[in-house]
C-alpha cells in the first residue's frame, strides 16, 4: 500500500471518529451502543473509533449503526471517501 494513501486513510478515520463523537455523543444516537458501556470519553472515542475502523475496512459487522439523520448524513459522506480510497487502492491511482 502506498504510504501516502495509508496516512490519508488514517487521518480520515481519526477525523470521522471525532465527528462521530461530537455529533453522536449520546449513546441513544446509535444502535448497538449500550449506555453502560459509553459513559467516559475514552469509551465514547473507543466505540466510535471501532465503528470507523469497521466501516473503513468495509467489513461492516452491523453491530453498531447510526440512528439519527445527522449521523447518517456524516456516514454517507464517510462512505464516499471510503469508496474513493478503495478505488485508488485497487487501481493504484492517487
Amino acid at each position: 500500500m502506498n504510504k501516502t494513501l495509508f496516512k490519508e486513510m488514517s487521518v480520515l478515520v481519526i477525523v470521522f471518529t471525532i465527528l462521530f463523537t461530537i455529533f453522536g455523543n449520546a449513546s441513544k444516537d446509535w444502535n448497538g451502543i449500550e449506555e453502560d458501556n459509553d459513559i467516559t470519553l475514552f469509551q465514547k472515542l473507543f466505540n466510535r473509533f471501532y465503528f470507523s475502523m469497521v466501516s473503513v475496512t468495509t467489513i461492516g459487522f452491523g453491530d453498531i449503526s447510526p440512528k439519527t439523520k445527522k449521523l447518517r448524513l456524516i456516514m454517507i459522506i464517510y462512505s464516499i471517501f471510503i469508496g474513493m480510497f478503495a478505488y485508488n487502492l485497487l487501481t493504484g491511482k492517487d
